[in-house]
């Protein structure tokens, strides 16, 4: 057990949609559970939309974050294996998965388990309820053996820590729509953390890449390049002129696939257009109510096009994921940069702040005492 007595959390209360920072006791794992201290744990975007109001919660508290990597610190009785059937030690990296796919509805009979129809959470529990430190915005956190996937031991646990969640999401969107194939022109839409790992994730696959994002941050635009992106569109340009651009580049007839990261609803009607006939869109971006758009369905109808939603992702997806990061050492450093952002809890307006106005990549919480450079 953490020689340390008692741990900081961020606490979001709800309906008032405000954090505090709170301390608790540390306790031993109970059966089944882990113990693991903080490493680094990203802010989502999904928590930017608890944070706005655009998800909404119940009333009453709990610890966000759901992208916490740590270090096993205490392991309880019958917690000797992670999720997928890796012994674990002390001292081992591991990632900690949220979701609890309920077992027993028609999805999760079949074997998707990734679109349970009533799934849970694990960090949804009130932290006056022991072991208290249920979520990842924390020094600490309590997991589930059967919820947490231990990293390789060669991996970067840095890099790790860019994608945790959208690594795992964008691979599951390209698993339902059949995967991408060599040559494909795809085109993502978004250049924050999940549109990156999208560009990434297709030009290592072989794909010709070009992106549409914001340019206002300069550094979004190099990355993008620097994982494959061979353009980097405005979305703030003239949306004709972009059109007929990205088109002309796929030889006029329309990209073989398009990636919908941005969650701007305006994008999904672009998309549309951009797709070849035949083509395929996948939209794990918009994940949020931010308002209604009005679209031309007979463009479904008539292009024969495939649209593949994804919310959610399996454990099998991080472990594809922790491989990915693993086999691509020419990109380590690109991820590595992505999480440049980094801050204790004590600071953690700053951390949203930077989030909200884009300055950063991926905005990660971090022990100093575990943090590497």
């Amino acid at each position: 057990m953490n020689k340390d007595k008692s741990a900081q959390a961020l606490v979001f209360c709800s309906p008032a949609r405000q954090f505090e920072l709170r301390r608790y006791p540390l306790l031993a794992p109970g059966p089944g559970q882990v113990g693991l201290r903080l490493f680094q744990s990203g802010i989502c975007g999904t928590d930017m939309h608890f944070l706005h109001g655009t998800l909404t919660l119940p009333p009453g508290e709990l610890i966000l974050g759901h992208e916490f990597i740590g270090r096993i610190d205490a392991i309880g009785e019958g917690a000797d294996y992670d999720a997928i059937g890796q012994k674990i030690c002390c001292d081992d990296f591991a990632i900690v998965c949220v979701a609890i796919p309920c077992g027993d509805c028609a999805n999760c009979q079949r074997g998707e388990t990734s679109s349970c129809m009533n799934f849970g959470v694990t960090y949804k529990q009130s932290p006056a309820d022991p072991p208290h430190l249920h979520g990842g915005f924390a020094e600490y956190q309590f997991a589930p053996a059967a919820n947490i996937v231990r990293l390789p031991a060669a991996v970067d646990p840095v890099a790790v820590s860019a994608f945790p969640c959208a690594g795992p999401t964008l691979i599951r969107a390209a698993k339902y729509s059949g995967g991408f194939q060599a040559d494909e022109f795809v085109v993502v839409q978004g250049t924050g953390a999940m549109g990156l790992f999208a560009i990434a994730f297709a030009a290592a696959a072989g794909c010709r890449v070009v992106a549409v994002g914001s340019m206002t941050n300069s550094e979004r635009s190099e990355l993008a390049r620097a994982f494959g992106a061979e353009q980097v569109f405005d979305y703030r340009a003239d949306r004709d002129e972009r059109v007929k651009a990205i088109r002309e580049l796929s030889g006029g007839v329309g990209a073989d696939v398009v990636i919908e990261t941005s969650g701007t609803p305006d994008s999904f009607v672009e998309g549309l257009d951009l797709l070849r006939i035949r083509g395929r869109y996948l939209v794990p971006g918009q994940y949020s109510n931010s308002g209604a758009i009005s679209i031309l369905p007979q463009l479904i109808t008539f292009k024969a096009l495939q649209i593949f939603g994804s919310g959610q992702y399996n454990l099998r997806d991080v472990k594809d994921y922790l491989d990915f990061v693993l086999t691509h050492a020419n990109l380590v450093e690109f991820f590595r940069r992505c999480t440049a952002a980094r801050y204790t809890l004590d600071y953690h307006a700053a951390a949203f702040a930077a989030v909200e106005a884009g300055e950063a990549i991926k905005a990660v919480f971090v022990n100093p005492a575990e943090s590497m450079s």
